[in-house]
């Protein structure tokens, strides 16, 4: 056990150093304090096999990685394709929207021409909100709980300014849309505070 503790804590120094990540920027990636990363490096303790599995994927490797003794060099990191890789994912999925609002616009253009600015600017404003979905979903698996914060408050107001311009040809009183969003901004802010305390108190453990 103890020379499995010792491999555990050989690869988990080598394969930071390979990122080119201090323990702290670690610890910040996975919600955890610089004291348990250094903790698990020199030995004197494991980190769960749930943490394992998220530094795991932050160096691109797999668990199994981290278990077995390395005689020569760890396999190398691309620790920046990796991510570039997730980075891309996203954008690209977001920029399907666009694809499709684009298509909408261009087929409502040809067959109703005179409707056609009108289709555009719901079919574009539609689509911000629609993009920042699925931005969101990858923000919950990859991201950081303030990338959580930030893409769910954009939702929010784009989706008041949308629902703004759709009631706003119905009654003057649309811009009281913004209250409901002021509301939901605060639960969103209330809900990241939350989420950040009860992940501290995880660390303090």
């Amino acid at each position: 056990m103890d020379e499995l503790k010792q491999t555990i804590a050989d690869n988990l120094v080598n394969y930071r150093k390979q990122a080119h990540l201090t323990q702290q920027q670690l610890a910040e990636k996975i919600n955890y304090s610089d004291k348990a990363v250094s903790k698990w490096e020199r030995g004197e303790g494991v980190p769960d096999v749930l943490v394992l599995k998220s530094i795991a994927d932050i160096y691109g490797i797999t668990v199994n990685d981290f278990l077995v003794e390395h005689k020569d060099k760890p396999k190398k990191l691309r620790l920046k394709d990796f991510w570039a890789k997730r980075w891309l994912i996203s954008l690209l999925s977001a920029g399907l929207v666009f694809l499709i609002a684009t298509i909408v616009t261009v087929i409502w253009w040809l067959i109703v021409p005179a409707d056609g600015t009108t289709v555009a600017k719901y079919a574009y404003i539609a689509a911000i909100p629609t993009a920042l979905i699925v931005t969101l979903v990858f923000a919950c698996v990859w991201g950081k709980l303030w990338m959580r914060c930030v893409v769910a408050s954009a939702l929010i107001w784009t989706l008041c300014l949308l629902l703004h311009l759709v009631i706003l040809s119905i009654t003057s009183y649309a811009w009281m849309i913004y209250l409901i969003g002021a509301v939901l901004q605060v639960l969103v802010v209330l809900w990241f505070l939350l989420e950040y305390f009860i992940r501290r108190g995880k660390q303090s453990k």
